[in-house]
């Protein structure tokens, strides 16, 4: 990166991809807490040391000695300020130092898009906003568009169908989500595409959206192209699967590539998980070459080498016990047993999500701040225990 005092977090993704990855050492310099709670993540994640900006302060010549002077450093803490006072001490040092623009804040709102699905002029975008984990795809036949849970920066999205000269159709929710802020609404009526989404889910919403029941079908470009709405409660009441071009099933959080949606977001985990045994039930009927592409990813473990999260069903039930629990109770107790803490501001993103509230911008970007946690942990429990 040479005289470069600062790059970008897309620059910074783009070199831990390169050929450069390997030799990259990221100094994380906020506290021991917020690093253990969210750090930098990808395919291949550079080494990575934690040197708080307080010991830089207090202990600059002991901190700086920790840091190798062969490599490329890449200094970051939450919002850029502090990384750009360690990097530059780390400069004066002789180390090859630069600090990240806009720190983790900045990496939580990255995102990155590749073609996952092509069949004749039918294909699939995954767009991975990387640091949440959060995926949304824009399906494309001929020149019409489906969107399939939108993140709020909608911006990428317009710009997309601008350069490939399409029109928006339908926009779909797959639930109502508790992690971060949907874009769908806003979407839809920027492009005037038709907003979906199941009305289990959105009770007292002040949102216009039509209801997705079982068995609807859909049309983009080719009639020979549908998309089928299959209700899927668990995670959420109206949480519903999406088959697209009769291969692609978008699992929303209902199925992940390695574990699946936890039931009590909503206070009701006792119930919602029976619903969830159910829905997994339901999925034997779907074949082993499947592909599920699901809207949230617990990370890089998740990933191929291009940073793609998709399965084929096949995939998923060898490698998730959960999948093949044929008693209920058995299945709902694995669950229960490892649910996640659920963070405080879940129940507000919930409300926003469906007009309830109307959150800042402000808020908007401190209630999305970290990874999701959308997915129970019994699977990796499970797996340890074969």
């Amino acid at each position: 990166m040479g005289e470069k005092k600062e790059i970008t977090t897309n620059e910074l993704l783009s070199s831990m991809r390169g050929e450069t990855g390997a030799s990259l050492f990221i100094v994380d310099v906020r506290t021991e807490e917020d690093y253990d709670a969210w750090r930098i993540e990808d395919v291949k994640t550079p080494t990575t040391i934690n040197l708080p900006y307080i010991d830089f302060i207090e202990e600059p010549e002991q901190m700086t000695e920790k840091v190798p002077n062969d490599r490329q450093v890449v200094v970051l803490c939450g919002k850029g300020g502090a990384s750009d006072y360690v990097a530059d001490i780390l400069r004066k040092s002789g180390r090859d130092a630069v600090n990240v623009a806009g720190g983790m804040k900045s990496w939580g709102n990255l995102y990155h898009s590749e073609t996952v699905y092509e069949n004749g002029d039918t294909r699939v975008i995954q767009v991975n906003r990387v640091g949440k984990g959060c995926l949304s795809y824009i399906l494309v036949s001929g020149n019409e568009a489906a969107m399939v849970d939108p993140a709020r920066h909608i911006d990428q999205y317009l710009d997309f169908l601008k350069e490939n000269n399409l029109t928006m159709k339908l926009v779909f929710d797959t639930h109502i989500h508790a992690d971060h802020l949907s874009g769908g609404m806003r979407l839809a009526e920027t492009t005037g595409a038709e907003y979906l989404l199941n009305k289990e889910d959105a009770p007292g919403a002040a949102i216009k959206f039509r209801s997705l029941e079982d068995g609807m079908e859909f049309n983009i470009g080719s009639a020979k192209l549908k998309i089928v709405a299959l209700g899927a409660p668990g995670h959420t009441p109206g949480s519903t699967i999406i088959l697209f071009d009769d291969k692609l099933l978008f699992s929303g959080d209902t199925l992940f590539v390695s574990s699946m949606g936890r039931p009590d977001l909503g206070g009701q985990a006792a119930k919602w998980v029976k619903d969830l045994y159910q829905t997994i039930q339901g999925l034997q009927k779907f074949g082993d070459d499947h592909i599920i592409l699901p809207t949230h990813t617990s990370g890089p473990e998740e990933w191929d080498n291009n940073g793609i999260v998709m399965a084929t069903l096949g995939r998923i039930r060898a490698g998730n016990p959960l999948m093949n629990i044929s008693d209920e109770a058995d299945f709902s107790a694995r669950v229960l047993a490892h649910l996640p803490e659920q963070p405080d501001t879940y129940d507000k993103m919930r409300k926003a999500n469906i007009g309830v509230i109307a959150p800042t911008e402000e808020d908007m970007e401190q209630w999305e701040l970290g990874k999701n946690r959308c997915a129970i942990e019994a699977a990796e429990e499970a797996r340890g225990k074969q």
